[in-house]
């Protein structure tokens, strides 16, 4: 879980690049305030950043299409949820999408 700690540099979560349409993993939080950090490589991905209650139904926070490579923030006030992931979709061969969340 995260978003416990008062140092927010512990309060952050990078998932591992998704290189093919998927999800990350769910993470837990403790938070209502969110930060996503999406790396694109590559062009044309969609990315939907999701919260859950329950870590197992998902809703979606707001959707992203990134046109270009390059890296943009998408904050995100007043949210309790108890899970957050992303999902993409779009990637194409030698893309990757690469996401991190800071919570607090």
């Amino acid at each position: 879980m995260i978003g416990l700690n008062a140092d927010n540099k512990n309060n952050i979560h990078q998932w591992d690049a998704l290189t093919a349409d998927g999800s990350t993993p769910a993470v837990e939080v403790n938070a209502t305030n969110f930060t996503f950090v999406d790396t694109i490589t590559g062009g044309n991905i969609t990315v939907i950043h999701q919260g859950s209650l329950d870590g197992v139904n998902w809703f979606d926070i707001a959707e992203h299409a990134h046109n270009t490579s390059g890296t943009d923030a998408h904050f995100y006030a007043a949210h309790p949820m108890c899970y957050v992931r992303a999902t993409a979709s779009g990637i194409g061969a030698g893309e990757s999408f690469t996401c991190s969340v800071m919570v607090n």
